[in-house]
């Protein structure tokens, strides 16, 4: 089957890809010429595990190709998949103008076509764009919501837990059967329902996702006035076969290009319900006071706010491992706090270090190449993301390099006895900050500056 995929970012270059991989030939449409040329030459400037090999393998069989030109596409295919972005706006309304720019530019070039969104939009707005075109068109427009995680994308599509169709009453379901059957044949999950349901779905999916980690790091606050062991609360709670593990990690708090913008779309949609979403804005609140109660952390353990003549190393600066993605990502918030205390900050990312680069200019911010240059004569070190790499490290080298043994860890990867054991001061998330064991002298540690 030929199958139009619109928008080369994230979203439509892994659907792209993979439905290239399936056996279906797809045409990729951007209106950034630069970005095509490049994807043309199997070349991508976003980092996803898989996905360049999948392009440039698809690309090589003729079943991926990709243009900048609308009567090109409009030729190829009449299925169209919206994988245009959905930005915030100021107020936290998703910014629609991309998706009502890419389906009237098209509707203008074709008829008889089905369109179908994987752009996040607010519920009702597969049924505006059916009533503003033409219907003597007769083009459909179908909602089918993306729940892709950043770092495992390929493997989500290719292997999804359900798909979600909110298919418009006039198509039948051989349409979605037909071009999803490759990805339903281990796992039947193929829902159907009407496209208001499946806009919402997308939304309460994230929402609920986000309000368990607002929901620990809120828990982990209280175990730390309590003295309390937040890991080992997750551990009784998750093993409850009805609670789980996924997203109960307590941390610096989530960030991406989905959870933050989707929650608060879904927030001012409902307002202008009249309708005041009080659980969803204590998630949002208390994700957005997690990087200030943890830079307090900082300053509180160096006594001072004032943090100049200090440096500081941060090992993890994408919002999430195994991404580059630093849309919203706390590590961004937590070094320009650090910043403008007047820290000297050497930051190191497996990935992410260019999106860092173009986000922040500062004389004080440095980009390390590995997570030891940035170690070196730091007077501390921050664990901001979890990337694997960062799990087993030669501590015994990590104490030589840093001025002072001293280790704030935003992700709870390390074991607090042991960097004790190891000499290290250790201060995390929910759990009792643990002091060098050899003696208690970091309480009044003379920081080498």
């Amino acid at each position: 089957m030929n199958i139009n995929v619109i928008g080369a970012g994230y979203v439509g270059l892994v659907t792209a890809s993979c439905f290239a991989h399936s056996g279906h030939k797809v045409k990729c449409y951007d209106i950034d010429q630069h970005k095509i040329e490049l994807l043309k030459k199997g070349k991508t400037n976003i980092y996803e595990p898989q996905l360049e090999s999948l392009l440039k393998e698809n690309l090589e069989n003729n079943r991926l190709s990709f243009s900048d030109n609308l009567q090109e596409v409009s030729i190829f295919s009449n299925i169209y998949f919206i994988c245009v972005g959905t930005p915030p706006r100021g107020s936290g309304e998703a910014n629609l103008l991309a998706l009502y720019k890419s389906v009237f530019s098209i509707s203008e070039n074709t008829k008889n076509a089905f369109f179908i969104i994987k752009s996040t939009v607010p519920p009702g707005t597969c049924e505006e764009l059916s009533a503003m075109i033409d219907s003597s068109k007769n083009i459909s427009i179908s909602m089918c919501p993306e729940f892709l995680r950043e770092g495992s994308a390929v493997k989500d599509f290719l292997k999804p837990d359900r798909i979600v169709i909110g298919k418009n009453p006039n198509i039948s379901e051989d349409l979605f059967l037909t071009i999803f059957s490759p990805f339903i044949r281990e796992n039947k999950s193929i829902i159907f329902m009407d496209t208001l349901s499946a806009e919402l779905t997308k939304y309460a999916s994230n929402s609920f996702l986000a309000t368990k980690i607002s929901f620990m790091n809120e828990l982990s606050i209280y175990a730390d006035l309590k003295g309390a062991d937040i890991e080992k609360v997750r551990m009784g709670i998750g093993l409850d076969k009805r609670i789980g593990f996924e997203y109960l990690y307590p941390g610096l708090g989530f960030g991406g290009s989905c959870f933050p913008k989707d929650i608060r779309a879904l927030i001012d949609n409902a307002n202008d319900a009249n309708l005041d979403l009080k659980l969803l804005k204590s998630v949002i609140a208390i994700n957005d006071n997690q990087v200030d109660i943890f830079t307090k952390k900082i300053t509180g353990y160096f006594e001072s706010d004032d943090l100049s003549d200090l440096t500081i190393a941060i090992w993890g600066v994408s919002f999430k491992p195994n991404t580059d993605d630093i849309r919203f990502a706390p590590s961004i918030k937590l070094i320009k706090n650090l910043l403008s205390k007047g820290a000297v900050v050497k930051a190191y990312d497996p990935k992410a270090l260019n999106n860092l680069r173009e986000t922040i200019q500062h004389k004080n911010l440095s980009f390390c190449q590995n997570a030891f240059d940035a170690a070196k004569d730091s007077n501390s070190l921050i664990i901001a993301t979890e990337w694997k790499e960062f799990f087993n490290i030669d501590f015994e080298e990590l104490k030589t390099i840093l001025k002072n043994a001293v280790i704030f860890d935003g992700r709870n990867i390390y074991d607090p006895d042991l960097l004790a054991r190891k000499g290290f001061d250790y201060i995390c998330i929910g759990r009792p900050n643990r002091k060098n064991i050899i003696s208690e002298h970091s309480k009044s540690l003379n920081v080498v500056k």
